[in-house]
C-alpha cells in the first residue's frame, strides 16, 4: 500500500472515531439537559450568585457612606479626614461568595453527571446496544466526557455571563481587559476544578456493583475534599487563630514572621500536606490570588500571579487529568455490561 493510500485510511479511520465520538458526546449533552436535578442545582447556584454579588455591592456601599459620613464629621470638627483610609473598590473581589458556592455546588454538579453518565447505562443495560455496533470503548468513553464537558461549560459560561450583569447591575461594575482575563481563567479553572468531580464518580460508578453505594462514597470523599480537609489546614494555620491574622494583630513584621514559624517546620509541613491533599484548597488559593481576594494579589499581573500560583495551577490540571486518563483506561479494559443491583 502506497503512503498516499496508507494516510487516506488512517484519516478516514480517524473521522470514523471522531464521528462515533461527537454522536455518543450529543446524546450525553442531551440526556444531562434534561435531567431535572442538574436544572435544579443549575438555577439555584445562579440564584446564589445573584445574592451574593448584590450582598457585595451593597456592603461596599454601606462603607462609602460610612466613609462620607466620618468625613463630614471630621470636617465639622475642623479636622483633617486623611488619617481615614478611602474605601477601595475592586469589583473581582464581589466574587468571594461566587468561588465558595461554585467549589460546594460546581462538585456537586460534577458528581450528579458523573453518576448519571454511567448509571443510565447500568440501569438499562445500553451499553450492551453500544458495544454490538462497530464503536469502540475508548470512543464510548471520550464521548461521555466531552457531553458532559459541553454541560459543565454551558453551566459556566451562563454563571460567568449572568456574573458579570449581575456585577454591572448592582456595582456598576465596567470591568477591564485584564480583570475580564482573570474571570476568564477562574471559570477555566472552574471547569477543570467540576471535571475532576465528574470523572471520579464516573469510575466509581463503574467499579461499583451497587450504584447507590458509589453515590454514597462520592458524597463521602466530596465531604473530605471540599468541607473537612480545607477547614483542617485553616484551623491549624496559627495566623488563623486571631480574626485578621495574629501576625499582623501583633504587628510583627515579615522577617520575624518567618523566624517564628522557622521555629514550627515539621509541624507546618504536616499542616501543609493536609491542605496540598485537596483540590478545592488548590482551585481556592489560584482563584483568590486571581480575582484578587487576598489583597496582595490587588492589581498584580497575570503573569506575576503565576509566578506564585504556578503549583497550585499545576496541582488542579493534574486532578483534572489523572482521573479521565483513568476513567479511559477502565472503559477499555473492563468489562462494563453489568446489571444494577
Amino acid at each position: 500500500m502506497s503512503l498516499e493510500n496508507l494516510m487516506s485510511v488512517k484519516l478516514k479511520l480517524i473521522n470514523k472515531i471522531m464521528q462515533n465520538i461527537i454522536v455518543i458526546a450529543k446524546k450525553e449533552y442531551a440526556d444531562s439537559m434534561k435531567d431535572k436535578l442538574f436544572l435544579v442545582l443549575l438555577a439555584f447556584l445562579l440564584t446564589l450568585t445573584i445574592i451574593s454579588i448584590a450582598v457585595a455591592s451593597f456592603d461596599f456601599q454601606n462603607k462609602v457612606i460610612e466613609y462620607n459620613k466620618s468625613v463630614q464629621i471630621l470636617e465639622s470638627l475642623g479636622k483633617s479626614a486623611d488619617s481615614i483610609s478611602t474605601p477601595q473598590f475592586f469589583p473581582l473581589k464581589m466574587l468571594r461568595g461566587v468561588m465558595d458556592y461554585l467549589e460546594i455546588i460546581g462538585a456537586i454538579i460534577g458528581i450528579i453527571l458523573g453518576y448519571v453518565s454511567i448509571a443510565k447505562e447500568k440501569g438499562k443495560n445500553t451499553l450492551q446496544l453500544l458495544l454490538s455496533r462497530p464503536i469502540r470503548r475508548f470512543e464510548i468513553g471520550m464521548g461521555k466526557i466531552l457531553g458532559n464537558s459541553w454541560v459543565i461549560l454551558l453551566t459556566l459560561s451562563i454563571t460567568i455571563i449572568a456574573t458579570y450583569f449581575i456585577m454591572w447591575f448592582f456595582g456598576g461594575a465596567q470591568l477591564t481587559a485584564i480583570e475580564m482575563e482573570k474571570l476568564g481563567l477562574v471559570f477555566g479553572a472552574s471547569y477543570l476544578y467540576i471535571m475532576f468531580f465528574f470523572s471520579l464518580t464516573s469510575i466509581l460508578a463503574i467499579k461499583f456493583k451497587s450504584l447507590p453505594n458509589a453515590l454514597i462514597v462520592s458524597f463521602v470523599i466530596w465531604m473530605g475534599i471540599v468541607l473537612i480537609i480545607p477547614q483542617i489546614g485553616d484551623t491549624m494555620d496559627p495566623d488563623n487563630q486571631i480574626p485578621g491574622g495574629f501576625f499582623k494583630t501583633m504587628n510583627i513584621a515579615k522577617p520575624q514572621e518567618k523566624q517564628i514559624m522557622a521555629g514550627f517546620g515539621s509541624y507546618e509541613t504536616v499542616r501543609n500536606a493536609t491542605e496540598e491533599s485537596s483540590v478545592t484548597k488548590h482551585y481556592e488559593r489560584l482563584s483568590f490570588a486571581l480575582l484578587g481576594i487576598k489583597d496582595e494579589y490587588n492589581g498584580k499581573a497575570i503573569a506575576g500571579i503565576f509566578r506564585d500560583k504556578w503549583l497550585d495551577g499545576f496541582w488542579v490540571l493534574m486532578f483534572f487529568l489523572i482521573p479521565i486518563l483513568i476513567e479511559l483506561f477502565i472503559f477499555e479494559k473492563n468489562n462494563l455490561i453489568i446489571n444494577k443491583e
